[in-house]
């Protein structure tokens, strides 16, 4: 008789196995503490990409468009046009202090580079403005161009 009721009694781990559980609260506490920062997370990393395949784009289309031209200041715009709409592609704004045209040893000279950099300091996704001065992640991209030789010299 004694062995029946041993066998009759539940057991510790009977107790730790039932299955009726707050379901939705443990849901709740790891969708918002783990999925919506990983998320956040992945949408932000993809945008500055984004932003530095966009820096890559605008410095290569804006150096072809400024040495090709033949005045400065018209290449100079024409360059943050091109440099501009590189940037529009990604959906992001480029600000007009981001883009700078380097000469050596003078602007459209025959035989001279040109270097074309852009740097800027983006802001992350969906953060207030009081926030997104001290957040921000540094986006830089240059590239050299040499003038062509047999071209008459830019005015």
């Amino acid at each position: 008789m004694t062995v029946t009721l041993w066998l009759q009694r539940p057991s510790r781990w009977t107790q730790w196995k039932r299955d009726d559980g707050a379901a939705i609260p443990e849901f709740i506490v790891v969708a918002v503490g783990i999925l919506i920062p990983i998320g956040y997370i992945v949408v932000a990393l993809a945008q500055v990409l984004g932003a530095h395949a966009a820096a890559q784009h605008a410095v290569r289309e804006a150096g072809r468009v400024f040495i090709r031209d033949t005045a400065v200041d018209a290449g100079q715009w024409r360059a943050h046009q091109a440099a501009s709409i590189a940037f529009a592609d990604r959906g992001i704004e480029l600000p007009h202090h981001a883009l700078r045209l380097e000469c050596e040893p003078s602007c459209l000279v025959p035989g001279g580079t040109v270097r074309a950099v852009v740097d800027w300091d983006m802001p992350l996704p969906w953060l207030p403005d009081s926030l997104s001065s001290f957040v921000s992640v540094p986006i830089a991209a240059s590239e050299e161009f040499v003038i062509d030789t047999y071209r008459p010299a830019g005015v």
